[in-house]
């Protein structure tokens, strides 16, 4: 019978911890993505990408394109 109440009270504090672990998980997954996103639209910003980015100096020469003409 002791075997049981110990199995019963494992299953408990397990689904405790697991809950809680998906919660932190979920939170770190949705700033990280949140984080991503954030990056991505900086490196948009050609002032800010010369901070974040060291790619641009061993790039070769801007192509230009002209849109629409």
């Amino acid at each position: 019978m002791s075997h049981a109440k110990d199995d019963e009270v494992f299953t408990s504090l397990f689904i405790q911890f697991s809950n809680r672990a998906e919660r932190w998980m979920k939170r770190a997954l949705l700033g990280l993505l949140a984080a991503l996103c954030l990056f991505q639209l900086a490196l948009r910003v050609p002032e800010l990408r010369h901070f974040l980015s060291s790619a641009d100096k061993h790039e070769g020469v801007q192509i230009h394109r002209n849109i629409g003409g």
